[in-house]
């Protein structure tokens, strides 16, 4: 939606309706930022529409940069640092430990923590929360949060309520992960009052979010925007400001135009063209690497993706620093592990992966394949339009012709939901601190896409679970880096770039910190008037 089109109204139309505009010269010199909103409020302005504002049902890193405001995990991250991978830090639960080979662990609770609605949190609270994915005989359990939290709770067998404020998980299999997973955005279950939903319903919360966090809910507006203020009950540290929005600007010429112009306080992915423009104007654009990454999904429906000789020739002919130093203009590192920057097992030495374009030719002759017979498209959504069109561009000088489908977000999930015969690979993108991610990303780029027949599905799966459920915490991340050598031996996924400025932020705004994980927090954030 273009700038121009949108109305503000209600809530919006007093907080941006003021007509102060940045100044700016028009060969992108310097400019005097005045923000368009009151100094007690930040604007944030997200690429992408949030999804349901439901801790049990939502996904995009989008819809947790709001959300997390006003739900709360039993664990957090510390995102008060720019340095090295995020610690772990209590939230709801104020300490947890395992048993001895780490199939239970429990959680001690923090006391004297209200809901925004005035009800209490404790044992039962949670054990309500958790009922609601685990139990299908509970008067609330909901097939959609049992989906998606299916993945990090395969393995539980039980929970207890040991007293008001002690809990426990038991799994099936020693789960050394299970509290940096609890910090996470997708499939881990941040804590909303059991009275909101049986308000609501299971269909309801989403419209009306309720959890213990520093901000609760005010409105939502479908492609517009969703407003939090304040809550005056919180149990930590209150927050600076007292209200904050999060604007959906779509298309990338627009949300940066609002930024320039003051409408919004802090943007969100962006261009690696505009960096230089931006900082000249007075803007910061903190580097760092959040705990993300670009990889290329094969569709496995296509012949040329269950090939593995094929799958090896598109991993050696990307050239991944090209991508980083020309696509993203030096604003993006060029990755040779599946395990992203930011990640716990991240080893920065690690090349898995290499560019060879002379070998990736050898290859293709090797397996019997000629010049330009090996043909398929390359399924990317508008952001990530040049790097396809770049590795395309690679694809064509060893013999590989890959044209690019480039969809709006949601006709390009559609597609890679259902691909036609033709379509290879897409791009896709994510990542997380923690090592599981290697297990999510492989089940999800491979498994979700049928190639189980086309890899080498028992040796990468012994891989993972060794590292999945060693009970040897000095030995858990050397299993996972080795688990990640084993996915890139049979080229089932190959990761790209990283990007390394993400966010822009008004000379306005204090206290912003791009810590390496894929959200922020916004608690400390202040603003000049």
């Amino acid at each position: 939606m273009r700038i121009d089109r949108i109305r503000r109204r209600s809530t919006v139309a007093v907080l941006l309706g003021l007509t102060i505009a940045v100044v700016a010269s028009a060969c992108g010199g310097e400019s005097t930022w005045v923000s368009k909103s009151p100094a007690d409020t930040l604007v944030v302005g997200l690429y992408t529409e949030p999804t349901a504002v439901d801790p049990q049902r939502e996904y995009f890193w989008e819809t947790f940069r709001a959300s997390r405001n006003v739900y709360e995990p039993l664990v957090q991250e510390v995102l008060s640092s720019d340095q090295g991978v995020t610690k772990l830090a209590p939230g709801l639960a104020t300490a947890w430990r395992p048993n001895a080979d780490a199939t239970t662990w429990t959680f001690d609770l923090r006391k004297n923590v209200k809901f925004q609605d005035g009800t209490d949190f404790d044992a039962a609270a949670l054990d309500f929360n958790v009922k609601r994915f685990t139990d299908p005989a509970f008067e609330f359990y909901d097939e959609k949060s049992a989906a998606m939290l299916k993945a990090r709770f395969s393995d539980l067998t039980g929970t207890r309520i040991v007293d008001d404020h002690t809990y426990e998980f038991t799994f099936t299999r020693p789960y050394l992960g299970f509290p940096r997973l609890l910090a996470q955005s997708i499939g881990s279950p941040l804590v909303f009052s059991p009275a909101a939903l049986r308000k609501y319903g299971n269909d309801g919360l989403s419209e009306h979010p309720t959890g213990t966090g520093p901000y609760r809910w005010v409105e939502r507006k479908i492609n517009d925007h969703i407003t939090l203020e304040k809550f005056d009950g919180y149990w930590g540290t209150a927050p600076k400001l007292k209200r904050l929005v999060f604007r959906t600007i779509a298309n990338n010429q627009s949300r940066l135009a609002a930024f320039q112009s003051g409408e919004i306080d802090i943007l969100t992915r962006v261009q690696p063209t505009d960096v230089e423009l931006l900082e000249r104007q007075g803007a910061s654009v903190p580097k760092g690497t959040a705990a993300q990454l670009d990889y290329v999904s094969f569709l496995f429906g296509n012949k040329w993706s269950q090939n593995p000789r094929v799958r090896e020739a598109v991993s050696l002919a990307i050239d991944r620093k090209g991508l980083a130093d020309n696509i993203y203009s030096g604003h993006a590192q060029p990755l040779w592990s599946f395990l992203n920057p930011g990640n716990e097992a991240y080893d920065a030495g690690a090349r898995n992966y290499s560019y060879d374009p002379e070998k990736a030719k050898q290859v293709l002759a090797q397996a019997g394949l000629t010049p330009n017979q090996v043909s398929f498209n390359i399924i990317a959504d508008l952001a990530g339009q040049p790097e396809a069109e770049a590795i395309s561009a690679d694809l064509k000088k060893v013999g590989i012709n890959a044209p690019v489908v480039a969809l709006e977000r949601g006709n390009y999930s559609s597609r890679i939901s259902n691909p036609q015969p033709d379509d290879g690979f897409h791009l896709g993108e994510y990542g997380g601190t923690y090592p599981e991610w290697a297990l999510e990303g492989f089940n999800s780029t491979v498994l979700a896409n049928g190639g189980d027949k086309f890899v080498d599905y028992p040796a990468i799966t012994r891989a993972l679970d060794a590292a999945r459920y060693t009970s040897d915490e000095n030995a858990r991340i050397p299993a996972w880096q080795n688990a990640d050598k084993v996915i890139a031996a049979d080229h089932a996924v190959i990761p790209t770039v990283n990007f390394t400025s993400y966010y822009a932020i008004s000379p306005k705004v204090r206290g912003f910190v791009f810590a390496n994980t894929n959200w922020y927090d916004l608690g400390p954030v202040s603003k000049e008037n």
